[in-house]
């Protein structure tokens, strides 16, 4: 037996994940979770580098921190990779809560995936050093260390910046996610030549869940009334500690673009905007001063219609670089007379000697962008497909006959099977977790009727087994399709899509996720040796599950649904 270190539950030595909370209990991820315990505080002391945490991760070179963390330069030594390893001070672990918010709001970063958001890769609580947080390792600079060394950015960088930035604040307000601690040590600039620059927002760590329709009630990572964040780019009403949600962040992002441009904070030297950058235009000065404003209900209400509004004015980056449904946001915000973003075409001179030109022009451009501009009014009008009512794999449902299997299918089965399809193996123990064998590392026997039903099972095969489709009494109680057969489920998703792609499709979703072992190859022609840990993601409200192996979907298995409070409980092999 072990303790989940969030709720405290106890489970069998074999359960990988909580079933209650997910959290990870393997030794590499968020597992090894010791409880802190009440009273004195540990004292601080400094690492003899190189040390080993959560027994895969080697320290080598203390890189910064501050009063939370210490990040170190690491080598993961299973991937043989360089990492940033962040060692929370253990003198914020005498409280007794801190391990299960620390677990919280490791889950938080790693939900968040953007290219201008910093990658988080695993995370755990070490029984000697405490938590850690595994991110990506970044060569540059941070905004702080490129004002230090070489002062304000030319203003296309600072758009640029600004830009990606606003990006990573869409991606994350999405999610319900506020950074509550922009500053320009948070802004990482991973390369810079000339104006172009790839940004990388890092340390959401103590950022909190908040709801639209209440930001006050979210779950927070802190203690009430607690302040987090840097006191010069905070917005007065974090300032003030009251509950606060993306305007806040808008603050804190136009002050760094401020400071980008400028060198300096606003209001302290007095100064204009235009007056310590001339070459700013007054429209990014209105822009900023918007975003500045002290009452949150007086800025701009989201991060999509500063960047809109930052794309007017520059397109420094030469494209628009939109997420995914935000075009249709905005134009739906536009229909509905809510105007986002207020964009007044400055008057053109022209003088009469170039009249006659300018209308054969005028003509020959209307001419070749007439088209092109009906397409993309189109493309900005349409609506997307919606997604299918009930889910299907190989146009199969569940619930269909055997005769419509085989019509789907095109042929009789090649093989079939009567009765338990993995029965217990000799000397086996209890009930069973999950099918195994053709069936996969999905469904359960819970998924076919329960333990009673198994023995009245029909099972039909197809491409070598590929395909397996399961009957009870007839009907169609599970499909399994498994690599390397083209398979695709009612949302589109096939064998061998990304593991990404997949949970873009099924992204309004929460799934339940395990883990499964790969077999370890014996051919000697093979290059390395296949084995380490597959994935599996069950989406019960739906009735789909994946198996994910290196990136990979190379399973797809259909179910019956359940029910939000009714889905089962899912522990892993």
């Amino acid at each position: 037996m072990h303790q989940c270190p969030t709720c405290g539950k106890e489970l069998e030595d074999s359960v990988r994940f909580c079933p209650d909370d997910g959290t990870p209990l393997t030794d590499t991820a968020a597992a090894a979770g010791t409880r802190t315990p009440t009273g004195k505080r540990p004292a601080s002391r400094e690492l003899q580098l190189p040390v080993v945490v959560g027994q895969r991760y080697r320290l080598v070179e203390l890189r910064g921190g501050g009063g939370m963390a210490k990040v170190y330069r690491g080598i993961d030594l299973t991937l043989e990779r360089e990492v940033a390893v962040k060692l929370i001070n253990p003198e914020l672990r005498a409280e007794a809560e801190f391990d299960a918010r620390f677990q919280r709001e490791a889950r938080i970063a790693s939900q968040l995936a953007d290219p201008h958001i910093v990658v988080v890769h695993d995370f755990g609580i070490d029984p000697e050093h405490g938590p850690f947080l595994v991110m990506e390792y970044l060569r540059g600079q941070s905004l702080r260390e490129r004002l230090q060394s070489e002062g304000p950015l030319p203003l296309k960088a600072v758009l640029q910046l600004a830009g990606q930035l606003l990006l990573a604040l869409i991606h994350a307000h999405d999610k319900g996610i506020v950074h509550r601690d922009i500053k320009p040590d948070n802004v990482f600039l991973l390369s810079q030549s000339g104006v172009r620059l790839h940004v990388r927002v890092l340390d959401f760590g103590i950022a909190r869940i908040y709801r639209q329709d209440g930001p006050s009630s979210a779950e927070t990572l802190t203690q009430p009334g607690a302040v987090l964040g840097t006191p010069r780019y905070m917005s007065p009403e974090q300032l003030a500690g009251q509950p606060i949600d993306a305007r806040s962040d808008l603050y804190s992002a136009a002050v760094v673009i401020h400071e980008a441009l400028t060198g300096q904070l606003p209001y302290v030297g007095g100064k204009k905007l235009s007056e310590l950058c001339p070459e700013v235009p007054p429209a990014l000065q209105e822009l900023l001063d918007h975003c500045l404003r002290p009452n949150p209900r007086e800025r701009p209400q989201s991060a999509l219609e500063v960047y809109m509004r930052l794309n007017e004015l520059g397109k420094a980056s030469g494209v628009i670089l939109l997420p995914p449904g935000a075009l249709e946001r905005l134009v739906a915000s536009r229909q509905a007379e809510q105007p986002t973003v207020e964009y007044v075409p400055q008057s053109q001179v022209r003088t009469p000697s170039r009249r006659r030109w300018l209308i054969g022009a005028a003509t020959a451009a209307l001419v070749a962008v007439v088209p092109l501009a009906g397409w993309g009014l189109w493309v900005l009008l349409r609506k997307p497909a919606a997604p299918p009512a009930e889910e299907s794999l190989l146009g199969i449902k569940i619930g269909d006959s055997r005769d419509v299997v085989i019509a789907r299918m095109g042929q009789p089965p090649e093989e079939e099977h009567h009765g338990d399809p993995n029965p217990p193996a000799a000397g086996q123990v209890g009930a069973r977790t999950v099918m195994g064998g053709s069936l996969g590392h999905v469904l359960t026997p819970a998924d076919l009727g329960g333990e009673a039903n198994l023995s009245r099972i029909e099972v039909l095969s197809w491409s070598d087994r590929q395909v397996s489709v399961v009957l009870l009494q007839g009907i169609v109680r599970a499909v399994v399709v498994r690599a390397p057969h083209p398979g695709e489920s009612g949302r589109g998703v096939k064998v061998g899509h990304s593991d990404a792609h997949m949970k873009r499709v099924y992204s309004e979703e929460q799934p339940q996720v395990g883990t499964f072992a790969l077999p370890v190859s014996t051919e000697k022609t093979s290059s390395r040796p296949r084995g380490g840990w597959g994935e599996f993601y069950r989406y019960d409200s739906l009735g789909i599950g994946f198996e994910v192996e290196r990136e990979r979907v190379t399973a797809i298995t259909l179910y019956p649904r359940k029910e939000a409070e009714g889905s089962p409980s899912r522990t892993g092999d």
